[in-house]
């Protein structure tokens, strides 16, 4: 039990390590930009603008999984609400649905 408990703070641990990391690269490419800003020809203006671009849709891919992630969890949490208050409802219901796949997948 321990074991388990451990596995999955470590996970949470690793996809927090993830996600600054992420963060701190992209705030070094945003500073990269900006500070090469004046240095550079017509072609690497041209590259700046569209890194500066991905940079952009990165971030806001970024919060948008963010926002599925908390959209996630929350779903867990009330599903876990509803199966620990209706425990025998909620084996009933999934023993049904794994009797209704069962019986279409084995139907020829």
């Amino acid at each position: 039990m321990a074991k388990t408990k451990f596995r999955k703070s470590s996970r949470k641990t690793g996809k927090a390590s993830i996600a600054r990391e992420v963060r701190g690269v992209l705030a070094d490419a945003e500073q990269l930009l900006h500070a090469t800003a004046g240095e550079l020809g017509e072609k690497a203006n041209e590259v700046r603008k569209e890194l500066s671009r991905k940079i952009e849709a990165a971030k806001e891919r970024f919060h948008n999984l963010d926002d599925v992630k908390e959209a996630a969890e929350e779903g867990f949490k009330e599903v876990d609400q509803v199966i620990r208050k209706h425990p025998y409802e909620s084996v009933g219901a999934a023993l049904v649905a794994g009797l209704i796949i069962g019986a279409l997948l084995n139907r020829k």
